[in-house]
């Protein structure tokens, strides 16, 4: 009985693994696929997963970590991606904590939500970083592509994240 168990457990994390992999092998592909467009931001998508499963300064800590993956996997500035990820945490989790159920109108203001969080702390950053004005006209261009590529992406993926997590969940319950 207890080997049965430990073998759902185990496909369980399978499973999860699973779906952050194809995240993460998903996200290099179309960042190559798109080019110099912006590709659809799947790093945040896996943290928006986490909303409501970690407690809020979890999930800070969490994107964070994410952001620095990101930011080792890319060419960008070390911790530039990881600050972007946490105001985007930050800002999801503030959203969240007004709202009431999980519809898909709940998880579209979550997602720009986390994106205008995300691109707040992105300008403070350039600007910071740079040590000149940022043209906002063209930062806002990218900014609003990303946005809209980004929530479609996480609308599609968002059940397929509740439909593992809510399995897991089950089975953890059953055993």
């Amino acid at each position: 009985m207890r080997r049965a168990a430990a073998g759902r457990g185990t496909l369980w994390g399978v499973r999860i693994a699973a779906f952050y992999l194809t995240l993460l092998l998903a996200q290099g592909l179309l960042s190559g696929l798109f080019g110099t467009l912006p590709a659809p931001d799947l790093f945040l998508v896996a943290v928006l997963t986490w909303l409501g499963r970690l407690a809020p300064w979890q999930l800070l800590l969490a994107a964070y970590g994410v952001g620095l993956l990101q930011d080792v996997l890319g060419a960008g500035v070390l911790g530039s991606h990881a600050m972007q990820l946490a105001g985007a945490a930050l800002a999801a989790t503030a959203v969240r904590m007004q709202l009431s159920g999980s519809g898909i109108l709940e998880r579209l203001l979550l997602i720009l939500a986390a994106q205008a969080g995300k691109w707040v702390v992105a300008f403070a950053l350039l600007a910071w970083l740079s040590g000149e004005p940022v043209d906002g006209v063209r930062l806002l261009a990218v900014a609003i592509s990303e946005t809209v590529l980004t929530s479609a992406a996480a609308l599609a993926v968002w059940p397929w994240a509740e439909a593992s997590f809510r399995r897991a969940g089950a089975r953890r319950r059953a055993t």
